[in-house]
């Protein structure tokens, strides 16, 4: 009889060890997922960085097609004006440092900030400047 009661022992032992050992790993499993996520919150990957560590190329902008997705509802998609100015010869009245300034700081009706991106508002604003 007393061999039973060992066996018996045994097995309980057996299933408090493993719960232990799941826990253990649990816990450290966890630890590694707060540490990552604490890291990435306050180590952010810099915009235009890849996985792989290096930055990317600047990619080249097609002020034109920028022109038609921002600019067009309010300058015509061939710059023939709306409810914005007529741009078609804008760049015999304005160079693209003037024009520049206009997307960022906005003049009469057009608001500022329209364009978010420093590389997309100097290629339209030299796209524009073009325009003689």
């Amino acid at each position: 009889m007393a061999g039973s009661n060992f066996k018996k022992d045994m097995n309980q032992n057996d299933v408090i060890d493993s719960a232990k050992g799941f826990f253990t790993s649990f816990g450290i499993l966890f630890l590694v997922f707060l540490i990552a996520l604490v890291g990435s919150i306050f180590f952010p990957p810099q915009h235009g960085e890849q996985a792989g560590g290096g930055a990317t190329a600047p990619a080249k902008v097609d002020a034109e097609s920028v022109f038609k997705t921002t600019c067009a509802g309010c300058h015509g998609q061939n710059l023939e004006g709306i409810t914005g100015p007529n741009l078609t010869k804008v760049g015999s009245i304005l160079d693209a440092a003037a024009i520049e300034n206009i997307i960022k700081n906005g003049k009469g009706g057009m608001p500022p900030g329209m364009l978010k991106k420093n590389d997309e508002i100097k290629a339209v604003a030299e796209w524009l400047a073009a325009k003689k």
